[in-house]
């Protein structure tokens, strides 16, 4: 792997596919999210990044469409999922082993059952004190709802303090995605290059962008560091 210096220090990840994949498979829909959110595969790629030392490691979970508009089966395994997979990072060795912050950010606690929410609750508030690694969900999430929500939160101020700068930094710190750094590198499974609803508008205004032809399912630890490995390479001109 490549030098320390030139390796990112935010990845974030929109794991798409799940869905094409079980068709490809005569499977049903939800199976491929099963088969996407499995234990293992995630702690693969926690792996990478303990190992690369990068802090910050970003994923797409859901859309709020994602959760209104898909079949009733499908949203109450989706549900189903993200319960019991942050109740396993709420007691997983390795998450309080190497001092693993879980953040959720999105309109989960608008949109989610009691029982669904309180294990989302459960992982965050066990790894609140945590500060070495960072690992953050974006579920029922718009970017574009973000920056509407700011730019409403910055009018209210606006009207209290005639005298308000209003920067960028002061932009910044009216966002959800207020705590996190700009993203260096984008990732995107399933063999469609384009983002998702707005996905960190602000923080990816100058992310390098990486889309692997592998579904989700399929993606695995090597791809990662693959696509790292290629960030490593790329020149960074910032409009020089």
């Amino acid at each position: 792997m490549t030098e320390n210096n030139k390796l990112p220090k935010h990845i974030a990840i929109i794991p798409d596919g799940n869905r094409r994949w079980a068709k490809e498979h005569k499977l049903d829909a939800w199976l491929g999210h099963k088969k996407g959110a499995e234990k293992k595969k995630l702690d693969k790629l926690i792996d990478v990044i303990i190992e690369l030392n990068i802090p910050h490691l970003s994923f797409w979970g859901s859309s709020k469409d994602n959760i209104k508009k898909r079949s009733k089966v499908e949203i109450d395994f989706l549900l189903n999922i993200f319960k019991n997979k942050f109740l396993e990072l709420a007691e997983d060795q390795k998450v309080h082993k190497n001092n693993i912050k879980i953040n959720i950010i999105g309109d989960w606690k608008n949109q989610f059952p009691d029982e669904v929410c309180s294990s989302m609750e459960k992982a965050i508030d066990r790894t609140k004190d945590y500060n070495r690694f960072f690992l953050n969900f974006f579920i029922a999430y718009s970017g574009k709802s973000e920056i509407l929500d700011t730019i409403k939160c910055i009018a209210k101020k606006a009207r209290k303090d005639k005298s308000l700068n209003i920067d960028e930094d002061f932009l910044k710190s009216c966002l959800m995605t207020k705590d996190l750094p700009s993203v260096d590198l984008m990732i995107r499974s399933g063999g469609e290059p384009h983002l998702s609803d707005g996905f960190m508008m602000w923080e990816t205004a100058n992310s390098q962008l990486y889309f692997s032809q592998k579904y989700w399912p399929d993606f695995n630890e090597n791809d990662l560091k693959n696509a790292i490995e290629d960030y490593s390479k790329r020149c960074r001109r910032y409009g020089k």
